[in-house]
C-alpha cells in the first residue's frame, strides 16, 4: 500500500467503529471535501462501511453535503466536508514569553484569540488573563455551541519554575508555579469541561499532524525552534509517547563543540539570539515579521544560525540512528522567510553528510509557523476525542 495513505487506513472489523469514524474525520480535515467512493478507496474500507458511517455523521451533523459534481464518468458525485459548527474547542498556550487563549471550530479554524506578551510568565498575571479570556469566550458562545464544546487544551513547557536564570529574574518569582495546580485553576473557571495538558512542542506537532504534513508522512521527527528548541516524534501517524515527559526532548542531546560538550538547548534555542537583540536595542519581534531584516539583525541571525545548524544536524543524525524516520519537519516562532532559510541551509549541511548504514534524511518546513503552539493547544481535546489512537485498536 502507498505509505502516504497508511495513516488514513481504516478497518472493517465491527469493534473498530470509532477508529474508522475518526479515520474519515481526519481525512476530511486534511484533504477537504471528498465523495464517499473516494473515501472508501483511500481508507480501504468497504463502500457499505463508509455509507453506514456517513449515515451516523449526517444524523449527528458532523458533515455537510457539498454540491453535486457533474461531467465525470458514471453517476454525479456529492462530496462531503466537515461541518465547522459540529464541535468546538478551547486552547490555552502558556509560553515563556507569550500567552494565547484560542477558540477553534471543528475545521480547526481560529474563531477567537486573546494574547498577552510578557518578559516572563508571572503565574498570577497568567491566571488573571486566562480567567478574563475564558469569560469573554463563554459569554459569546450560544447555548448550542457550549454543548458542542469538547474541552480545553493546555500547552505549556515543562518545569517553568526552573527558568529564572534564563529570564534574568529571581528564581523565587517563578517558583510560584510549583505551588499552583494550573489544571485545577482552569477547571475552577470552567468546571463543566475537561482540561487536558500537553507539552507545548508536542502540541505544536499535533497541529502539524492535524492540519499540515502536506506530504502525509506517517513517520517524522518534528523540531520546533522557540525560546527553547524542542522536538517530538511521529510514528504511524501518531505522536509517540506523549504521556511520558521528555520522551523525545531533543534539547537534552549532547553536542560536541570547540569548547566541549553542550546540550542542544544551549546552542540552537532562540533565547540567546533574542537576548543579544535586546542588548543591542533591537526588538525580537523583528524575527517574526514578514519583511527584510535590518542588516545588523541579519548578521546576528546568521551568526546564531551557523552554530545552531551544526547542533541540529548532529541531533537529527543521532535520532535517525535510533529511529529511522528519514523525514524531519522544522517549524519555528519565526517568519516564513527565516524558516525557509534555516531549512535550505540545513538541507545543504545534511547533503554533505555521509549516511553510512542509515538512510538520508529529508527536511521540510512546517505548515503552521508561529501559531503552531497556540493552535495545537486547542487541538488537544479534538485529538482526545477524534484522534487516531493505537489504544482504540487494542480495545
Amino acid at each position: 500500500m502507498n505509505e502516504t495513505l497508511h495513516s488514513h487506513r481504516g478497518s472493517n472489523q465491527g469493534s473498530l467503529k470509532q477508529y474508522n469514524e475518526n479515520t474519515i474525520i481526519s481525512l476530511l480535515r486534511q484533504q477537504g471535501p471528498l465523495a464517499k467512493a473516494e473515501i472508501a478507496r483511500i481508507t480501504q474500507l468497504t463502500p457499505q462501511t463508509v455509507s453506514l458511517i456517513f449515515k451516523r455523521f449526517i444524523k449527528q451533523n458532523i458533515v455537510l453535503q457539498e454540491d453535486y459534481i457533474y461531467g465525470k464518468m458514471g453517476q454525479p458525485s456529492a462530496p462531503f466536508s466537515l461541518n465547522p459548527e459540529a464541535s468546538f474547542s478551547i486552547g490555552i498556550s502558556i509560553g515563556r514569553h507569550e500567552l494565547d487563549i484560542s477558540l477553534i471550530d471543528f475545521k480547526c479554524k481560529i474563531l477567537k484569540q486573546y494574547s498577552l506578551r510578557y518578559d516572563y510568565p508571572d503565574v498570577q498575571i497568567v491566571l488573571k488573563k486566562i480567567a478574563k479570556s475564558l469569560k469573554k469566550i463563554f459569554d459569546n458562545l450560544s447555548s448550542i455551541q457550549k454543548q458542542r464544546l469538547v474541552g480545553i487544551g493546555l500547552a505549556q513547557p515543562d518545569k517553568i519554575s526552573k527558568w529564572g536564570e534564563v529570564f534574568g529574574i529571581d528564581s523565587n518569582v517563578l517558583s510560584q508555579w510549583d505551588d499552583v495546580n494550573i489544571i485545577n485553576e482552569i477547571k475552577t473557571l470552567a468546571p463543566q469541561h475537561d482540561v487536558i495538558r500537553m507539552n507545548d512542542v508536542y502540541a505544536a506537532c499535533l497541529a502539524e499532524l492535524f492540519l499540515g504534513n502536506t506530504n502525509k508522512h506517517p513517520n517524522f521527527l518534528y523540531i520546533y525552534l522557540g525560546t527553547f528548541i524542542g522536538g517530538a516524534i511521529v510514528l504511524n501517524g501518531q505522536l509517540f509517547n506523549t504521556d511520558q515527559l521528555n520522551t523525545s526532548s531533543i534539547g537534552t542531546i549532547p553536542i560536541h563543540t570547540a569548547s566541549g560538550h553542550r546540550q542542544l538547548i544551549g546552542i540552537a534555542s532562540l533565547n540567546s539570539l533574542e537576548q543579544d537583540l535586546k542588548k543591542t536595542g533591537f526588538d525580537p519581534k523583528l524575527l517574526i515579521m514578514e519583511k527584510e531584516l535590518p542588516p545588523a539583525v541579519q548578521l546576528m541571525f546568521d551568526s546564531w544560525l551557523e552554530h545552531a545548524l551544526e547542533g541540529i544536524k548532529w541531533s537529527i543524525v543521532s535520532v535517525n540512528s535510533v529511529i529511522s524516520t528519514n523525514q524531519v519537519v522544522i517549524d519555528a516562532h519565526l517568519s516564513k522567510t527565516l524558516i525557509a532559510e534555516i531549512n535550505t541551509k540545513l538541507t545543504n549541511l545534511l547533503d554533505d553528510f555521509h549516511w553510512e548504514a542509515t538512510e538520508p534524511t529529508t527536511i521540510e518546513s512546517g505548515s503552521i509557523g508561529k501559531q503552531a503552539r497556540a493552535l495545537g493547544s486547542a487541538i488537544i481535546p479534538f485529538n482526545s476525542v477524534y484522534g487516531l489512537s493505537q489504544s482504540t485498536l487494542l480495545k
